[in-house]
């Protein structure tokens, strides 16, 4: 009752900020998209129907594309995939779109990418700014120099038109001209004594030099100081490139676009983004708690199944399908018996450090976990990646092999500790075609598979000798050449009216010598001899020989 109720907690949640967000947008004077990448679902808000001049329904993402203009689309797609790639922190794009009136308009496009944990683009969220009028300012300061009087009075007037501040400087950095709205960032933010300095012929490094000593750009510090950043934007300034994104006292961000003219001068466009800024905080922040979600549901899930759902391959629907799979049971013989004799907090102890154990080595052999039922293990190999039947038989058969070397490394660690108890690994694996998919309710699905050889393979485990692993008939054949001869068995097992042909594997034996052991009161002795280093076999011999003396010495 309490998981419901936290459910509806957070979609409560999610549907407030969901109409926080749509108020938000439409009372922008931008226009917001949202691109589900997956389903290429385009959402674009109020603002930006009214920009496009067609309906919101009117807009998907493939007719956005196509009324891109001829030549700018080049550059778009461009744009668009470096930034998919991962080479550009944003997407930052300018370019003319047809409205439903079929003439063009200029727009900025900005946005950034949401990423699965593959770090694969999975949704684009951005803003479009209608720029046409900025576009046609930026023109007519390029040829500003070549104009007359008249035309400097008429690139005035479209300056002041335009929401954004403008400003044009020489080879030198003086200013020629600029618009109120580039004045007005001083203004706001440090007082009108310093936007009084901003006239034609003033030097940009002195007005911007008395800005910052009234602490209008509070993070010039962090960068060196004044003269370093200065040096910095002066080189950025030689050869303009990517935009400038600068932070004021007031916590307003600025976007810097600056262009080289043909005089040598620079053309400089300052946009407000302090929303724009805010909304990618926001995104950060939901991208983390999605990492986050997605890292706590990685631990309920095998790797290849939370695989497929987080990267879009699999589904979430009540829905199976046949394929052959090769299925594999586990018992940890002589647990069960210790469940009365010992603490619940060490029999806890050991059962995680055992299936923490079984499970990496499961993974490591491309196995898809399915239960754990106590210490039981249940696994199979086929799904939903398959390197075909005969590797996935043979990768499941060392999968046995090496959980069972793994407990007899566990057994010695145990004993360390004070566990005078070996446990022993039985194992059944069974291949044929199963039914395998998510099972369950709408609510509640299970990962699992169900046929013929998993029920085999649970009742060959049953009748494994402990330590030992017990194959049915189709997964011997396919992994015979790396076995060599079986015991071959017919098993009268439960819920099966004929026999069933199995072959008893017998579990490998250690090579003489290999490791030496010896376990009485008083004494806990293991020595795995392969695993000594030269240096450390002759401390080891010392040792035993001091022991040897000794005990003769008793005797």
């Amino acid at each position: 009752m309490r998981e419901r109720s936290d459910d509806s907690v957070d979609r409560a949640r999610a549907k407030t900020i969901e109409e926080r967000y749509a108020v938000v947008t439409d009372a922008m004077s931008e226009g917001v998209y949202d691109w589900d990448l997956r389903r290429n679902r385009l959402d674009v808000s109020a603002r930006l129907a009214e920009i496009s001049g067609f309906s919101r329904t009117e807009i998907n993402a493939d007719d956005w594309t196509r009324r891109i203009h001829d030549d700018d689309l080049k550059g778009y797609r461009a744009a668009v995939a470096r930034h998919f790639k991962g080479q550009s922190f944003r997407l930052q794009c300018e370019y003319r779109i047809q409205r439903s009136t079929g003439d063009f308009i200029w727009i900025a496009d900005t946005g950034r990418c949401l990423r699965d944990e593959r770090g694969l683009a999975v949704r684009l969220v951005g803003a479009i700014r209608d720029i046409t009028g900025r576009k046609i300012a930026e023109a007519k300061l390029k040829s500003a120099r070549y104009e007359a009087e008249t035309a400097r009075a008429n690139l005035a007037d479209a300056l002041e038109s335009v929401s954004e501040g403008l400003v044009l400087f020489d080879s030198e950095d003086r200013v020629v001209l600029c618009n109120s709205h580039y004045r007005s960032y001083f203004a706001e933010t440090v007082g009108e004594e310093i936007a009084a300095m901003i006239v034609p012929g003033a030097l940009f490094w002195d007005f911007l030099r008395a800005g910052y000593q009234r602490g209008m750009l509070p993070i010039v510090d962090q960068m060196g100081g004044f003269e370093a950043y200065v040096e910095k934007r002066k080189e950025m300034r030689r050869n303009p490139q990517e935009p400038i994104e600068q932070l004021l006292s007031d916590g307003r961000w600025l976007q810097i676009n600056e262009h080289r003219t043909q005089g040598g001068g620079i053309a400089s466009v300052y946009t407000e983004i302090t929303e724009l800024k805010r909304r990618e905080t926001e995104l950060a922040a939901k991208s983390e708690e999605l990492e986050a979600l997605s890292s706590q549901l990685s631990k309920y899930l095998a790797p290849q199944v939370y695989s497929t759902i987080f990267s879009g391959t699999g589904t979430t629907a009540v829905a199976a399908r046949r394929k052959k799979l090769t299925v594999f049971f586990s018992d940890l013989v002589g647990f069960t018996s210790l469940v009365d004799r010992m603490e619940s907090e060490e029999l806890t102890s050991i059962l995680n450090e055992y299936l923490t154990e079984m499970s990496a080595i499961a993974f490591e052999h491309g196995a898809t976990l399915d239960k754990f039922i106590g210490d039981a293990i249940m696994a199979f190999l086929g799904d939903p990646v398959s390197h075909g039947v005969e590797a996935d038989a043979s990768a499941c058969v060392a999968m046995g092999r090496a959980m069972q070397g793994r407990l007899s490394e566990l057994n010695r660690r145990w004993r360390q500790k004070g566990l005078d108890y070996d446990f022993q690994l039985r194992i059944g694996i069974a291949t044929g075609f199963c039914t395998v998919g998510n099972f369950g309710s709408e609510e509640r699905l299970d990962y699992t598979a169900i046929g013929h050889a998993v029920n085999i393979a649970s009742r060959l485990q049953a009748h494994a000798d402990p330590g030992g692993m017990m194959l049915d008939a189709e997964t011997y054949a396919l992994v015979r050449q790396h076995l060599g001869p079986a015991e071959e068995l017919h098993l009268s097992v439960k819920g099966f009216s004929d026999p069933v042909r199995a072959f008893s594997i017998a579990p490998p034996r250690e090579s003489p010598g290999d490791v030496v052991g010896y376990h009485a009161p008083g004494a806990d002795i293991d020595i795995d001899l392969d695993a000594l280093a030269g240096d450390d076999r002759a401390g080891l011999a010392e040792a035993l020989r001091q022991a040897l003396a000794q005990l003769e010495k008793t005797d």
